[in-house]
């Protein structure tokens, strides 16, 4: 039986200059991207994460990442 899996990935460039990637399990079925934009942007207004010491300066996109998975029989069983 397959199963499926939804994850919001959100990218963001921090102070130092790299990137840093959020990913949120699960996310609200039917969020829309203006909803995503204002969250993400929350965030970075917020100032609530600094990896590595760095704070988050913008963000610089998102992605919705849906995955099905089906298992492959690969012996009978007997």
């Amino acid at each position: 039986m397959p199963t499926t899996s939804k994850d919001l990935s959100i990218y963001f460039q921090r102070t130092d200059g790299k990137e840093y990637k959020m990913t949120i399990p699960d996310y609200k079925e039917g969020i829309t991207d203006t909803e995503i934009r204002t969250g993400a942007q929350a965030i970075v207004d917020l100032g609530a994460f600094e990896p590595e010491g760095f704070a988050l300066a913008k963000v610089t996109g998102a992605v919705r990442v849906d995955t099905t998975k089906t298992d492959v029989v690969i012996e009978d069983a007997e």
